[in-house]
């Protein structure tokens, strides 16, 4: 069973440790915004749509906070645009 996403310094995250996730979303603050740095998620979680939930975290989290996205990730940018359409 997976546990929750967790949410650490500047990223959600899975996994027992924030410095050895098993998967995360990295993003940094820019003002009115949160700009998504990158994706990861492990070989042996792969394929089980948890990047995507990283992203729907993120996304959860910049609405909350009234907070605009920018993407420089092209795994989360592509995510971002599905949804969007």
């Amino acid at each position: 069973m997976m546990s929750e996403i967790q949410k650490g310094s500047n990223k959600f995250y899975l996994g027992q440790s924030e410095n050895e996730p098993e998967a995360e979303i990295v993003y940094s603050s820019d003002g009115d915004a949160i700009v998504i740095e990158h994706t990861f998620v492990s070989e042996k979680l792969r394929g089980q749509g948890i990047g995507e939930k990283l992203v729907d975290q993120a996304v959860q989290y910049a609405e909350e906070n009234n907070l605009k996205i920018d993407s420089q990730c092209p795994y989360a940018k592509s995510i971002l645009e599905k949804k969007e359409n």
